[in-house]
């Protein structure tokens, strides 16, 4: 761990030392032999099939339930939706729920086509307005039982019964309007909301529509391999969004997932290994193979956040920061991942830490790094071979930038740190001052920094003892500039960027680097900082 092998006791008085020593002894050894805090949950789907009479309900381990509302159409109930719900109380399992979407008929068309929020002057409204009344009959289900499930997935499949017309890109469309209507009406209703569906159903249902802002449940079926569910964690889903949830069954059973904590390996010769979770090693050892890139979901918790990481390649050096919707390192082109950094956003964040290590070339395993150390080796050639990751109990940063936006009509926002977003984006708001610490528990230092500010220009330098931008004037923070100081300026790089009017988000820069525009009259509407060791290894 960078942080950890960097301090420097010297600096200490001799009577704090024993105390300090100590401190660190605890702080590595629950790094080092922490379990895992937040680990793949592993569930079961219910819905008319189980009830009395038909398939078992899930075994009594199970650790979550979605259950469904309707009876294989829309405007239809699960007769036995009271006694499973019941079921979940009494076992106090976490508990999501499923709605089927369907092309209405006729008759529902000519019902609830002129009832809801659209105006019914067009058809493409009035399909709208029956989703949203599809939405509204699995609410009265609800209400009946009195349960607000934590999410309410919308189900999109062929239904014989009542088919989706699909032969022409008109009637796909038409399809689509019904969907949205009822992803509205979940929206409307403060519920988070998701698609399950497969792709060659979405397809023909929806011609594959994209939906990169939607979770995601996606289904495998009966399993050819070990991994295949979970390697739908990590792929690329049928609508572009994130999957949260995995499914499979053997017949029986109907068996689910959550994503977080799931990662595969891409490996010289071999390709992309099956998905591994929970600190498992991805890809080889003893092989003297370079693994060349990395996939890792942290969807399906209840908690908000992401991760923010980015790999060193070979004759590349270090790749742009990016998300989980992106792998790090490269495919196609043989060249070997070397090293990586690697931390949690948002709300997940402040809550877990996310521990992992790298197997290398000439060195074997290293030590475990933690939020944001350097996995691998920077400036020696050597390659990564295999990595493990997971996620424990939140463990004090050994380095941090803790950061606050004054955003218009807001005021100062929540503190965030370490990459999660300040400001807002989608609102049009215009971020007019920000404020910044950073600390280290190994090297001491500061920032310097200035903003570019509507009217005023560029704006003195400053530490970290002063916000830049300005309240209670009304001007837009246009641009920022921010460098480190001290012995932090040897050892981390700040980096840094700004989502902005008209452009959103702007590409990463880092110490001293202009985030925003100048000359441009163009407003940032929101930031990310965080602070990254500059070598490894």
């Amino acid at each position: 761990m960078a942080g950890l092998g960097a301090l420097r006791p010297g600096r200490r008085s001799r009577a704090s030392m024993p105390r300090l020593l100590a401190v660190l002894l605890a702080l590595a050894l629950g790094v080092l032999f922490a379990a895992p805090a937040r680990a793949v949950d592993y569930g079961h789907d219910v819905s008319w099939p189980q009830c009395p009479g038909g398939l078992p309900m899930p075994p009594e381990d199970t650790a979550f339930v979605v259950v469904g509302l309707t009876k294989g159409l829309a405007f239809t109930e699960n007769p036995c939706l009271a006694g499973q719900f019941q079921w979940v109380l009494d076992r106090g399992v976490r508990a999501q729920a499923y709605a089927m979407a369907t092309f209405p008929t006729a008759a529902q068309y000519d019902t609830y086509g002129d009832d809801g929020p659209w105006p019914a002057s067009t058809r493409p409204d009035r399909l709208r307005n029956v989703g949203y009344a599809e939405g509204r009959a699995a609410f009265a289900s609800l209400d009946k039982v009195g349960w607000r499930p934590e999410r309410i997935w919308v189900d999109v499949e062929p239904r014989p019964q009542q088919p989706w017309p699909s032969s022409t890109e008109g009637e796909r469309q038409e399809n689509r309007y019904v969907i949205s209507g009822l992803l509205a009406a979940l929206a409307d209703a403060g519920y988070p909301h998701g698609i399950y569906s497969y792709a060659s159903g979405w397809e023909a249902i929806t011609g594959s529509w994209q939906l990169p802002d939607v979770p995601v449940w996606s289904p495998a079926g009966r399993l050819d391999f070990a991994s295949e569910a979970s390697d739908l964690c990590v792929n690329r889903s049928f609508s572009g969004g994130t999957v949260h949830i995995a499914q499979w069954t053997d017949g029986t059973y109907d068996y689910d997932m959550t994503c977080i904590g799931v990662y595969q390996a891409h490996v010289a010769t071999i390709g992309w290994q099956p998905s591994v979770s929970d600190g498992a090693t991805a890809g080889t050892t003893g092989r003297s193979l370079p693994m060349e890139a990395l996939r890792l979901s942290v969807a399906g918790d209840r908690l908000s956040g992401d991760i923010l990481w980015r790999g060193h390649v070979q004759d590349i050096g270090w790749q742009p920061w990016t998300t989980s919707a992106s792998p790090i390192g490269t495919t196609g082109l043989g060249l070997r991942l070397e090293a990586f950094q690697l931390r949690l956003t948002g709300d997940l964040a402040s809550k877990y830490s996310i521990r992992y290590r790298a197997h290398v070339q000439n060195v074997g395993w290293q030590p475990y790094g933690i939020d944001g150390a350097t996995a691998g080796t920077v400036g020696q050639g050597l390659r990564v071979e295999a990595v493990t990751i997971e996620l424990v109990p939140k463990v004090a940063p050994a380095f941090t930038a803790v950061y606050a936006a004054h955003v218009e009509n807001l005021g100062w926002v929540a503190n965030v740190s370490d990459g999660t977003v300040a400001g807002t984006t989608g609102r049009a708001l215009r971020v007019e001052a920000l404020r910044l610490k950073v600390s280290s528990t190994a090297y001491t230092g500061d920032i310097e920094w200035r903003g570019h500010v509507q009217s005023i220009g560029w704006q003195p330098w400053t530490s970290s003892a002063n916000p830049i931008g300005t309240t209670g004037q009304g001007l837009r923070l246009e641009a920022f500039e921010i460098r480190l100081t001290g012995e932090m300026a040897n050892h981390y790089s700040i980096h840094y960027r700004a989502h902005v009017q008209d452009l959103g988000w702007q590409s990463w820069v880092a110490d001293g680097g202009t985030a925003g525009t100048s000359g441009m009259g163009k407003r940032i509407e929101a930031v990310q900082i965080l602070l990254a060791p500059r070598t490894g290894g």
